[in-house]
């Protein structure tokens, strides 16, 4: 079990049945598995969904990737096409040692100098690719901060400046717009710098919304965005002096370009309603009710769904928190929180990121039920002003709520359960 501190939180059936339902997610998001299912490899074709690669014809193979599932699906590779690898570099938060793919442990949410650097290598191994090779890219969430190529910029700039986004609230489409137009390999730069070699994407979607082509903030797409766009997110909230590059929209670098979706939010969903259905939930599925403000979400679904006997609602996506005050906490805890005052007797709410860290280290998400709420007004505390200091992991450390967990080698956006009983 991810979940550390599982036996302290799991204190009643009905916590108990929320955790295991996200679980359930969580097992359905695993990269491996999923790439078992979508895959298949006969000893000369490697098919992908409705596309065949003959490995045989190609001069080299080389396996390139950054994100949260980039090692997982890099292993993967390994075990299926063995020595018909070249080389490959990936970087992940969690890596591993590989006999052909060099792997390099990243830093997230923000990027640094050892992301550049490998960056760099991986740069390399794509402009030795030429017409007679393949290069297999595996793209999931976390690899905009994880691949690092500024244009201009250092990576510590694009930190600041991504920091800077979270803090005043930009959601994760925008800011990729941003860093679309501040980087040499996303945005379709990585399609680019491998032309003219055929390139296999294995997409690992973390988005809240259908385009995958911003998992990742889209190395291997033709952006649809300009720097126009990414001009008008910075005017937006008030990022002044800001200069953008445009992306390649040359038709050619897309023209050997293969996306293939492997896994989303969407697989992590439909799995927890299983679990919810085989417990004796009824379950609603909502893929994109996670979104907007983190502390305001929870009353806005309760008054949307009406909460009957052994109702179950699932839902995914990704919210924003505007930052305000100096304190300490993450979107998963926020989501939680803003359930209080609303949320019905006998109920439960649990949220958390499908990566296993809600922004803290060690913190996976947070859970509110009757006897968090119980213990926070023991206490004396006001969840209202600790919301408004951003003091969401205090709170839940306090009360009971907070979700210790490891590392889940996947990415798959946040996932919530709402129970009643």
């Amino acid at each position: 079990m991810f979940i550390k501190n599982y036996e302290a939180l799991a204190i009643s059936p009905l916590r108990k049945d929320a955790i295991d339902i996200v679980a359930a997610g969580i097992e359905a998001a695993d990269p491996e598995a999923a790439l078992r299912r979508k895959t298949s490899f006969d000893g000369t074709v490697f098919t992908v969904g409705k596309k065949k690669f003959d490995i045989s014809s190609y001069k080299n193979i080389y396996v390139v990737g950054g994100g949260k599932a980039a090692f997982r699906g890099a292993k993967f590779l390994e075990s299926v096409l063995k020595d018909r690898i070249t080389d490959g570099v990936i970087l992940d938060v969690k890596v591993g040692k590989l006999k052909k793919i060099k792997c390099y442990e990243g830093t997230h949410p923000f990027p640094s100098k050892e992301n550049m650097e490998a960056t760099d290598e991986l740069v390399n191994i794509l402009k030795k690719a030429d017409r007679s090779d393949l290069v297999i890219a595996l793209v999931s969430g976390g690899g905009s901060a994880l691949l690092c190529k500024p244009e201009k910029l250092t990576c510590a700039d694009i930190k600041n400046v991504t920091e800077e986004f979270f803090r005043r609230g930009a959601d994760i489409k925008e800011i990729n717009i941003v860093r679309k137009h501040i980087s040499n390999i996303h945005g379709g730069h990585l399609a680019k710098h491998a032309y003219p070699a055929d390139v296999l994407g294995l997409i690992f979607s973390d988005i809240p919304f259908s385009d995958i082509s911003f998992v990742a903030s889209g190395p291997t797409f033709m952006d649809k965005t300009t720097k126009a766009d990414a001009a008008k997110v910075a005017k937006k909230y008030g990022m002044k002096n800001m200069s953008f590059m445009e992306t390649p929209k040359d038709a050619k670098y897309f023209k050997n370009v293969s996306n293939e979706l492997i896994l989303s939010n969407k697989d992590a969903l439909t799995a927890m309603a299983a679990e919810a259905k085989k417990r004796g939930y009824d379950p609603k599925i909502c893929g994109s009710c996670l979104k907007g403000e983190a502390k305001k979400l929870a009353p806005t679904l309760i008054k949307k769904f009406s909460f009957g006997k052994k109702t179950a609602l699932i839902a995914g996506g990704e919210t924003t928190v505007v930052i305000k005050k100096e304190g300490k906490g993450g979107r998963n805890l926020e989501v939680s929180m803003g359930a209080i005052g609303t949320m019905p007797k006998n109920s439960v709410i649990f949220s958390m990121a499908s990566d296993g860290k809600d922004h803290i280290k060690g913190v996976g998400g947070g859970l509110v039920d009757d006897t968090v709420i119980k213990k926070a007004e023991e206490l004396g505390y006001d969840p209202g002003e600790f919301l408004k200091n951003n003091m969401s992991y205090k709170f839940l450390k306090d009360t009971g709520g907070l979700v210790l967990s490891k590392r889940t080698g996947t990415n798959v956006s946040d996932l919530m359960v709402m129970l009643k009983d």
